[in-house]
């Protein structure tokens, strides 16, 4: 038995399956590229597969992890994903197939890249937002065992961004958490500054370049 990690790249209309079909996704994947998985134990086994951090509905990802582990020594790493990618749906692509270097615990940031339209938000209105301080939005909470909407500070979670431009379009390169402790996504990201700034931008695209560690070492 050996540990494989996939790093999957989700493009394009697939991005928007949730998460669980995702696992249901890949799980028939697996069975029909006929890779020997090991199976969980109990009274309903299914092949172990470990998407590492979900990506939020809608957006991209272009390396994303999940852990496997084969069963059968003999059956090849390299065979892993050119088998994978033979059976799975457009925008679906296993890129790379690796050993686990990192565990997944050390996973704290990760790298997006946001698009806008300037027309609905002008490179210096979405600066001034980015440097303000003031950027809050709303996630969802549990006090006393009930679910609850409490504010969280974004401006103070953000790691780096940039901004570059075209004619008609603004590219945010952000660093938001990511993991276990807290998460900030793009579109709770464009929430507070659409609140900040009083604007009603819309993400035209958000896509998950990579994720990171603590001190910001690419994850592997």
């Amino acid at each position: 038995m050996y540990e494989a990690r996939l790093w999957l790249s989700k493009r394009g209309r697939i991005r928007f399956v949730s998460h669980l079909d995702m696992f249901r996704l890949m799980t028939r994947a697996v069975r029909r590229a006929h890779i020997p998985l090991w199976y969980t134990e109990g009274f309903n086994p299914h092949p172990y597969l470990s998407f590492l951090l979900a990506l939020s509905l809608g957006v991209e990802g272009e390396r994303e992890p999940i852990d496997i582990r084969i069963v059968d020594d003999a059956f090849p790493m390299e065979n892993i994903a050119p088998s994978l990618n033979a059976v799975l749906p457009e925008g679906l692509v296993v890129e790379a197939v690796t050993s686990p270097v990192m565990k997944p615990a050390v996973i704290t940031w990760g790298e997006y890249e946001v698009t806008y339209d300037k027309a609905e938000i002008p490179a210096e209105d979405l600066t001034r937002a980015l440097e303000s301080g003031a950027l809050e939005t709303e996630k969802s909470g549990k006090s006393g065992g009930r679910k609850i909407m409490k504010k969280v500070g974004v401006s103070e979670h953000i790691r780096s961004w940039s901004l570059s431009e075209t004619p008609d379009r603004l590219l945010l390169t952000v660093v938001l958490p990511a993991g276990s402790v807290l998460n900030l996504n793009p579109q709770q990201l464009t929430d507070a500054v659409n609140a900040y700034l009083g604007t009603c931008a819309v993400v035209l695209r958000a896509v998950r370049i990579r994720l990171l560690d603590a001190n910001g070492a690419e994850f592997r």
